[in-house]
C-alpha cells in the first residue's frame, strides 16, 4: 500500500487532468463527436487509477493499476491527436496537453519498473 501524499505521479496526473479538462472545453465539438467526452474520462481515468493502485494491498496489484492507467494516458494521447488532426483543438493545446501527457507517462513507466523490480526481488 503506496501513500498517496508520497506519490509525485499522483500530483503530475491531476495538473494533466486540469489541463485535459481546460483543453477539453476549446474543442470544437461539431467537429468529432463524442470526443470531448471520451478526451474527459480517459483523462480523469487516471488519477484515479493511480489512487485506487495505491490502496490495493499487493505489489503485482499496485503494478497492474499502475498499467491500467498508463493504458489511459495513452488513450489521451490518441484522443488529442484526433482533437489536433481533425481540427477540433489548437496545435499549441494539442502540444501542451501531449508533454504534460509525456511527463507522466515516463513517472508511471518508472514507477512500474520500481514495482517489477521489488516483486522480483521478493519472489525466491
Amino acid at each position: 500500500m503506496a501513500d498517496l501524499r508520497n506519490l509525485r505521479v499522483l500530483a503530475a496526473a491531476h495538473d494533466l487532468c486540469a489541463a485535459i479538462h481546460d483543453a477539453a472545453s476549446h474543442i470544437r465539438v461539431g467537429k468529432v463527436p463524442g470526443l470531448r467526452a471520451q478526451l474527459l474520462a480517459a483523462a480523469d481515468a487516471i488519477p484515479a487509477n493511480i489512487a485506487e493502485a495505491a490502496g490495493l494491498s499487493s505489489d503485482q496489484q499496485f503494478a497492474r493499476g499502475i498499467s491500467i492507467a498508463l493504458g489511459s494516458a495513452n488513450e489521451v494521447g490518441a484522443h488529442l491527436r484526433v482533437a489536433r488532426a481533425s481540427g477540433a483543438l489548437d496545435v499549441h493545446t494539442a502540444r501542451r496537453c501531449q508533454a504534460k501527457r509525456a511527463v507522466v507517462c515516463q513517472m508511471m513507466e518508472r514507477l512500474l519498473r520500481a514495482i517489477r523490480s521489488r516483486i522480483a526481488r521478493a519472489d525466491p
